[in-house]
């Protein structure tokens, strides 16, 4: 449907182009009058932190892509602050968040990002859904009790947790405004909008390194503002992992989160894509950018290079599979009765150095092959 037929939400519209400006005008009018109390600072970082982690760790991961369980206490966790967000019930964001899987880049993608950067932000919430009550590609939320809770009374636990409680604990430390502002008012805009940029920006800027079929992109800087989330051009090719920086140093807070909750035995079933199939992604992607450029090339000269890049891509893979073998030989060794056997260990732990070192050479040759073959065209392939 276009823009032109469907119908403006304006209590939307109100809503987030009024909150941006009363936030920013109640924060410095705030501050100049009364200061900044380190109550407000702390409800604004435990609310900022509880409502962003459940829409990420909890919308988005739990319930959105089924990528983990957890304990039913953790389940209404996220759903209750969730709410507070205001980012409308889980039932409705997780409907629209599939349909973006699905139909990404499409006319059909609730926020596709070839209508434009504002558009994918937040001008597509400014519309009336006319299939709000439409939850077909999403039956296992619909059948959820605690889901369905939640979608009737998403209005009464907004303004009671997003709200009324900040605002109550501020006011236990004569602060109620502060409460207000900082916990409530000024803390939901700044969620809003970076989780926003997981639909604009993730669409525009950055590399994309493990799928060139839609528009999605990794961006390192991005995760820092999105609790993790940067890394959308992994989490569109991989989207039932519970990790969207897969690697150990990338920033990912929501993937911490639900580790952690893992470890204390309140997650269960974290889906995790193993590397080969990571890395499978990676040379797909790069096969496919490099394979025009070399149909242009006279056809012997073009089967060389092909048969140097299939060689390469054996190398790589062959040193993939040797490095995930030597790591699961050594977790099992430690859960053995040999694993008291130092020698064993120190064995194990130089076997797995090596096939790490081996397949960091493999990897090392297949970036820089792909690099000097963009440079024969002049176009460097990332």
């Amino acid at each position: 449907m276009s823009n032109e037929t469907r119908q403006w939400d304006w209590v939307s519209v109100v809503f987030l182009t009024a909150t941006p400006v009363l936030a920013l005008a109640g924060g410095i009018w705030h501050v100049r009058a009364y200061g900044l109390h380190p109550v407000e600072i702390a409800l604004f970082f435990v609310f900022y932190v509880f409502t962003g982690l459940s829409i990420t760790a909890g919308y988005h991961r739990l319930f959105a892509h089924r990528s983990y369980d957890c304990h039913p206490a953790v389940k209404a966790f996220f759903l209750i602050f969730g709410a507070a967000a205001i980012e409308n019930s889980v039932l409705r964001w997780a409907r629209d968040h599939r349909i973006h899987h699905q139909k990404v880049d499409t006319a059909e993608d609730p926020y596709n990002i070839r209508r434009g950067l504002f558009y994918a932000h937040m001008g597509w919430i400014f519309y009336k859904n006319s299939d709000a009550r439409d939850f077909k590609c999403a039956p296992d939320l619909a059948r959820d009790p605690m889901v369905v809770w939640q979608d009737k009374y998403y209005l009464p636990i907004l303004v009671t947790v997003g709200f009324a409680l900040p605002t109550a604990i501020g006011a236990a430390f004569g602060r109620p405004l502060g409460g207000f502002l900082w916990g409530g008012l000024i803390r939901a805009v700044l969620v809003q909008h970076m989780t926003f940029f997981i639909n604009s920006l993730a669409h525009y800027f950055g590399s994309q390194p493990y799928s060139i079929d839609n528009t999605a992109r990794d961006s390192w800087w991005l995760a820092f503002l999105t609790y993790g989330e940067g890394y959308h051009n992994f989490h569109h090719r991989f989207a039932a992992d519970y990790r969207n920086g897969h690697r150990w140093y990338h920033f990912d807070p929501s993937k911490w989160t639900i580790n952690a909750l893992s470890r204390v035995g309140l997650a269960s079933r974290l889906t995790r894509y193993r590397e080969e199939h990571i890395l499978r992604a990676r040379i797909e992607t790069d096969l496919k950018r490099i394979e025009q450029r070399l149909a242009a090339q006279p056809a012997e000269l073009s089967q060389k290079l092909w048969d140097r890049l299939e060689s390469a891509r054996e190398q790589l893979e062959a040193a993939c599979a040797a490095f995930q073998e030597a790591k699961i030989g050594y977790r099992d060794l430690k859960r053995s009765m040999l694993a008291n056997s130092r020698a064993a260990r120190r064995q194990w732990r130089e076997s797995v150095r090596l096939k790490s070192f081996e397949l960091q050479a493999a990897q090392a040759r297949w970036a820089l092959l792909i690099a000097a073959l963009g440079r024969m065209h002049g176009t460097h392939i990332a």
